[in-house]
């Protein structure tokens, strides 16, 4: 079978160079139509683009052009079409296609057929919009247009009665204190904007202090008049007179930096992972803890009054004064960000209210009372939150169930055939989605960036404390307007892409799917299935346009039975893996005998190697030629988790038919360490490492050990087997190989297991400036050299420190800095430095020799020579220290504080 571009180093080359770029794509440089509605894990197009097309091309194929293919040298390579006419002889699916990257791009590169199949009703609209609906071109922009404007105008006397002139508000949710029985917000934050502005000299963001040149301070303090509790906003820019304010800011503090003048910023008031929430009126703290904590006692009860006000079974006036109610704080107006609160009132609040007994006269079956999941991940459902309406207040389904009617009444005014009318409405429904998105009490306040932060932005729907609920027709992100004109901009972008590739998109099961034999599967195959709990949100609204037969997403395809928890998803680790080998036994009878699969993968942790190993070669008998990594997750999300193989990475692997023959494991160990340190020995040649190496010399041992269908002497059957092979083969060699690798291209020879582990972190991790580099324990588990070297044993020989209360391990290296003489003080603060200076040379292993003779050449370099001497009658670990060194000054980046030192003890070395 002939070989591929993505199997070549020729590729391996450039993917840092398509991973740069791709990474915009996460940022400011994101595709338009990203926009239209928000969706979870979508790949950049770029990634897609550049490995649909590698996995065509033959090894041969020249770089240079395949880099003008798929218009590699332009900033943005998304907004350009790819040079096609090489790929119309071949057929792609998708069978996971979510919001379609994988299909455009395979439509733009011009292939014959394109297959698109989802299961998910939501998904299966919006791949309809994203890879379909842009064929009718122009006039379906116009009647957008049309029929958007008329959406809008019909809903502007109902939103004026609603929202007044406000364009939004600030809510909280208030309980009844027990000890003075007054209704008390509580809020997790007082702040309402903390923008940044202009950069300036000395700006600085560390943690939770942040430095420099802010456009809006504005935070909030509740303060007592008489009986009543009321909400004093500070607004700095009006209260200073000052467009851009210089200022260091924490987390309840600001101080300026041109004058002596500070602020205090309100501690919240709740805490609920402490079970900890405090009467603004009396100060007593709320008893009770977990699921008996008064407070969420209080807001289960309002959840429980709110569905009997709806069944009819209780008065305004019962639910009104139920122990906890959502409370609005402030109301603003204004446009974007540049917003101007103020104090509620009375009257706002009585408005507030008197929506709720207006709901009553909604016909029930525009108002989504169906059940969310009970379990997964959204959380919400802990505080009673049981069924859909409950997470918008009365004015919030009013006004969707009247925007609605009228997207319903509209199917029937557009001028066209059926398809074209649902196009039209598709597009309408997005733009109205999009809106509910940002407009629910479970939004929640993000003052640095956004300030209104979407429902499930972060993959996870979560209760809220602080939350924002913004006008349909307001000029503010989110509102039905802005969101139109995205969906008008995303789709001006999308008839661009059309081209001559047939493209059908499926609603369908994988098990179901009934297609002929393709010749690429690429495809972003479901780890674990959290998508159908939190995109019900917005399909229990979806289904009152579009007539799907389901309830809910989760009661349908999430499987009965299954009662426990992985990840924090419905499911065991087996049931996973299990489901995961049928897909790739499906993908298998998919594609032809010469084709190729190519699977992102976005969880890297050792169990999701077994599980992928399981799944694809033990029980589908493909075998990997290819692995990659490639950007595909936001870096600025909020849960981003400090990780070596970091998880805004996905793993690439390009798989072939097929797996054949057996081999002792010894002789596939031997094969693999020799060929890939040879490669690799040649490879650190021609550019830095990064763990991207780390997992390239993966992708060459799999390559090797998977070529094999039997492998003879792992241990053990099924997913025993593939845990065997992982943790005591695949890990073990791929770190001895990259160590081999390195050692032979200076000419030494490294062999104490703990020096290989921090070489290994030394080199694979970039050099943190003023400080030292951290690992995580899934790293401990990858980079270990033996497979059984624990822990314990790491942090015993001081080359680890485990911080066990913060849950950090740091590699125990000096810290890393600029000068000289900040150097020689990073290396006396490491013990064993210290006590070797103090004449006491018990060393424990060749990196601490290494960490005394660096220290040495900095410090006083004229007696380096002396100490190795010295030190070659005390210990047996100075060799292999030096060879270290010998790495180091070759391979380490030049702002890395040992790269110097490490030059002068070669020096030295090859002097003698």
């Amino acid at each position: 079978m002939d070989k591929l571009l993505i199997e070549t180093d020729d590729f391996s080359s450039i993917v840092s160079e398509i991973d740069r770029k791709a990474a915009k794509e996460k940022g400011p440089g994101r595709p338009s139509f990203w926009e239209m509605i928000l969706w979870w894990g979508r790949g950049p197009l770029l990634s897609a683009r550049a490995f649909i097309a590698a996995s065509l091309l033959p090894e041969d194929f020249d770089i240079g052009e395949y880099k003008r293919i798929i218009r590699l040298e332009e900033n943005l390579p998304h907004k350009y079409q790819p040079i096609n006419g090489r790929f119309k002889d071949f057929t792609l699916l998708d069978p996971f296609a979510g919001f379609g990257s994988i299909p455009l791009e395979a439509k733009r590169l011009g292939l014959k057929k394109v297959i698109a199949s989802e299961l998910l009703p939501t998904a299966y609209v919006f791949l309809k919009a994203v890879l379909d609906y842009p064929k009718y071109g122009k006039k379906l922009i116009d009647d957008v247009k049309k029929y958007g404007e008329e959406l809008i105008k019909s809903i502007e006397r109902d939103v004026k009665e609603l929202y007044q002139d406000n364009t939004g508000y600030v809510g909280s949710w208030e309980v009844k204190c027990p000890n003075c029985g007054n209704y008390t917000p509580l809020s997790i934050s007082w702040w309402l904007l903390a923008l940044k502005g202009i950069k300036s000299e000395g700006e600085d963001d560390k943690g939770e202090v942040r430095s420099g040149v802010f456009r809006r301070l504005v935070y909030m303090t509740p303060f007592k008049e008489g009986n009543r509790l009321h909400i004093k906003i500070v607004d700095l820019n009006k209260e200073l007179g000052r467009k851009n304010i210089n200022a260091k800011v924490t987390k309840n503090r600001i101080v300026l930096k041109d004058s002596s003048k500070s602020y205090e910023v309100p501690e919240a008031n709740v805490k609920a992972r402490n079970n900890y929430a405090k009467c603004l009126y009396c100060n007593n703290i709320f008893p009770g803890k977990g699921n008996n904590w008064y407070v969420k006692e209080a807001i289960k009860e309002w959840n429980q009054n709110y569905e009997k006000f709806l069944n009819g079974e209780i008065s305004l006036e019962e639910l009104r004064y139920s122990r906890a109610r959502p409370k609005l704080l402030l109301k603003f107006k204004g446009e974007s960000k540049d917003l101007d609160f103020e104090e509620t009132t009375s009257e706002d609040e009585d408005l507030f209210w008197s929506v709720f007994d207006s709901m009553r006269e909604i016909d029930v079956r525009k108002i989504p009372t169906e059940k969310a999941a009970p379990y997964g991940l959204p959380n919400f459902t802990r505080w009673g939150m049981d069924r859909f309406f409950k997470l918008f207040t009365a004015r919030q389904l009013i006004v969707f169930s009247k925007i609605i009617e009228k997207i319903n009444k509209l199917r029937d005014e557009i001028e066209g055939n059926d398809e074209y009318k649902e196009a039209v409405i598709t597009y309408l429904t997005m733009a109205f989605l999009n809106h509910i998105l940002r407009n629910s009490i479970l939004t929640s306040i993000e003052s640095t960036r956004i300030f209104n932060v979407p429902v499930a932005a972060f993959r996870g729907i979560a209760f809220s404390w602080n939350w924002v609920e913004i006008s349909p027709l307001g000029n503010i992100i989110g509102s039905l307007p802005r969101n139109l004109e995205h969906v008008i901009e995303g789709l001006e972008y999308l008839i661009q892409t059309n081209t001559n590739s047939e493209v059908e998109v499926v609603h369908t099961d994988l098990r179901n799917l009934n297609i002929e034999q393709v010749d690429l599967i690429v495809t972003n195959p479901p780890f674990a299935d959290d998508i159908p709990y939190i995109s019900d949100y917005s399909y229990v609204w979806l289904k009152r346009i579009f007539s799907f037969p389901y309830n809910t997403q989760w009661e349908e395809f999430v499987p009965r039975g299954i009662n426990k928890t992985y990840n924090g998803i419905v499911g065991t680790l087996e049931y996973f893996r299990e489901k995961l080998a049928e897909t790739f036994l499906r993908l298998y009878d998919l594609l032809k005998d010469n084709g190729t699969l190519v699977t992102f993968y976005s969880n890297s942790s050792p169990e999701a190697w077994v599980s992928l190993l399981y799944a694809g070669w033990y029980t589908s008998k493909f075998r990997i030629i290819a692995i990659h990594t490639v950007t595909t997750k936001d870096k600025t999300r909020m849960t981003a988790i400090v990780s070596t193989v970091t998880l805004d990475k996905s793993i690439v692997i390009a798989w072939r038919k097929k797996a054949e023959g057996s081999k002792l494991i010894q002789d596939v160990r031997d094969e693999a360490i020799s060929s890939v340190s040879k490669w690799l020995s040649y490879y650190v040649k021609s550019g830095k490492l990064s763990i991207d190496t780390y997992i390239q010399t993966l992708g060459k041992v799999l390559s090797i050990f998977t070529k094999y269908e039997k492998i003879i002497g792992i241990g053990g059957d099924g997913i025993k087997a593939v845990e065997n092979l992982v943790k005591n083969y695949i890990y073990p060699i791929t770190t001895q190989a990259i160590i081999k690798g390195l050692s032979e291209s200076v000419g030494v020879r490294v062999d104490d297991p703990y020096s290989s582990f921090y070489i290994l972190v030394k080199v694979l991790l970039p050099p943190v400036r003023g400080g030292v580099r951290k690992i995580d324990r899934n790293s401990l588990v990858l980079l270990n050299v033996t497979g059984d070297i624990a822990e314990k044993d790491l942090e015993r020989n001081d080359i680890i420190q485990v911080d066990r209360r913060r849950k950090s391990i740091i590699l125990n290296e000096p810290e890393n800095v600029n000068s000289v003489s900040d150097g020689i003080l990073s290396f006396e603060k490491l013990e064993h430095v210290k006590e070797a200076k103090a004449g006491n040379y018990n060393l424990n292993n060749p990196v601490q020799v290494l960490h005394y003779l660096e220290y040495v050449a900095l410090k006083f370099p004229d007696k380096l020579k002396e100490e190795i001497d010295k030190l070659k009658e005390k210990s047996r670990f100075v060799n292999e220290a030096i060879a270290i060194a010998k790495i180091f000054s070759e391979i380490l980046p030049e702002n890395d504080v040992e790269r110097e030192p490490s030059r002068k003890i070669s020096d030295v070395e090859r002097f003698l």
